[in-house]
């Protein structure tokens, strides 16, 4: 049985996950400084910081086991722009309003309090700033979490809009997984 950091990096994740094909869809720009939340090995935090040629990554995870192994991957690439740091479920150690973007990917079916979960890396993001998440369809597949831990796009749309953001855009990636952006209120 494979660990899960092998099987977060497995080279067939490719097909269905291509991190450059979703990052098209993201508002990112080679400038903007982001967070990685729940990065795990790094699968999505090498790509993005490749691309933030100006920018900067934080890449955060709740598990020592992913945050160690996220290092050692940014560690062998040499990549400047990457800090890997330690979070808690509700509370992170990047400054207020100091992001550009998030990008949470496959994380927000974890918490208990998904409204409170989204609210505090609302924080996190300046005024105008994005939040680009992906997640699974609310219907059986191979892979992935179980059906009642799993969100709908509706649902996460509900979620977010209790949290205060408004939705940007949202669609599917493949037949298993969507994406939605996310804003926060440049009035905040």
């Amino acid at each position: 049985m494979p660990s899960t950091v092998e099987r977060m990096l497995r080279p067939e994740r490719i097909q269905t996950l291509d991190p450059f094909r979703i990052m098209a869809h993201c508002p990112i720009t080679p400038r903007d400084i982001i967070a990685d939340i729940g990065c795990g090995p790094g699968y999505f935090t090498l790509p993005l910081a490749k691309f933030l040629i100006n920018g900067k990554v934080f890449a955060l995870d709740t598990s020592d086991e992913m945050i160690e192994a996220c290092q050692g991957r940014v560690d062998e690439v040499r990549l400047g722009n990457v800090e890997v740091l330690k979070c808690e479920e509700y509370s992170f150690p990047v400054e207020p309003g100091s992001l550009d973007g998030l990008f949470i990917a496959f994380v927000v079916h974890h918490p208990e309090d998904r409204v409170r979960f989204l609210t505090a890396v609302k924080e996190m993001l300046r005024p105008g700033g994005w939040c680009y998440i992906l997640e699974w369809h609310k219907k059986e597949t191979e892979t992935g979490p179980p059906q009642q831990a799993r969100i709908s796009p509706d649902e996460l749309t509900e979620l977010a809009e209790s949290a205060g953001f408004k939705v940007q855009t949202s669609g599917d990636i493949n037949e298993e997984n969507y994406r939605m952006t996310l804003i926060k209120s440049r009035l905040t």
